[in-house]
């Protein structure tokens, strides 16, 4: 009690700063400073929904399959490479916030994701492997598997170091809380993760049926394999999709630190 002596001005100070700046943050739209990130990530998650119609339409078609594989894993690939991307671009933006203290709520969800990343990595360690094996038969589908697996691992683990980090994130000054760095781009990752949960709820299952792991693991010992896995894969992708929300929303408000 008696530290705090002759610090009351400069606490209530503090206090007072606080109280303007989310009041400032009150008077601004919501969508403030994220009209680009929505509007291209609409665009593209347009397209990818366009990808699934044609997919599906492929797929129907036995001697169409083939194309509705290749169809579906370059669709995975851009998605990646632009989440990927997207993630480090954030990371140098969000720079310029103080950290603040990691709330019980925040801790608990980060430790959710990294049970999503988990299941991520542990399914694309068993896609990896048979793609990696038919590598020198020449298959498309082989090279296509080894380079969506390698990527989704590494887009999953920068996008989870980067929730991490910005989940601690918050507004340092009213300057932060006017411009708001990187808002735009973190909208835009939101929605791709939305557009890869899309992706993932209703391709996957058929996508990665194919003989190259049928014939390395057995048809019963795939299905128990994507059946453990991809739950895991389609949660990983929600509860980004929420952690992202959390941090458009709070990031760029004052918080105690």
């Amino acid at each position: 009690m008696f530290q705090k002596i002759g610090h009351v001005r400069k606490e209530s100070e503090r206090l007072e700063k606080m109280r303007q700046a989310n009041t400032m943050t009150r008077h601004f739209a919501e969508c403030h400073r994220s009209h680009k990130g929505l509007f291209i990530g609409l665009l593209l998650f347009m397209a990818t929904l366009v990808s699934m119609c044609l997919f599906f339409i492929f797929f129907a078609k036995r001697d169409k399959r083939n194309t509705a594989l290749t169809l579906y894993q370059c669709t995975e690939l851009v998605l990646l490479t632009l989440s990927t991307v997207t993630c480090v671009i954030t990371m140098i933006r969000l720079r310029v916030l103080p950290i603040s203290t990691l709330s019980e709520e925040v801790a608990f969800d980060d430790n959710l994701l990294l049970v999503g990343l988990i299941g991520m990595i542990f399914y694309d360690l068993f896609l990896l492997v048979p793609a990696l094996e038919a590598l020198p038969s020449g298959k498309i589908a082989a090279k296509l598997f080894a380079a969506k697996a390698l990527l989704e691992i590494l887009q999953s683990m920068i996008q989870v170091f980067f929730i991490l980090e910005a989940s601690r994130r918050c507004a340092g000054s009213q300057a932060d809380v006017r411009n708001k760095p990187g808002r735009t781009l973190i909208t835009f990752l939101l929605i791709l993760n939305l557009a890869m949960w899309f992706v993932n709820t209703f391709e996957v299952k058929r996508a990665d049926n194919n003989s190259i792991h049928i014939d390395y693991y057995t048809e019963m010992a795939w299905k128990i394999i994507t059946h453990i896995a991809l739950p895991m894969i389609v949660f990983f992708r929600f509860h980004s999709t929420v952690c992202l929300s959390d941090i458009w929303a709070n990031a760029y408000r004052f918080r105690t630190r």
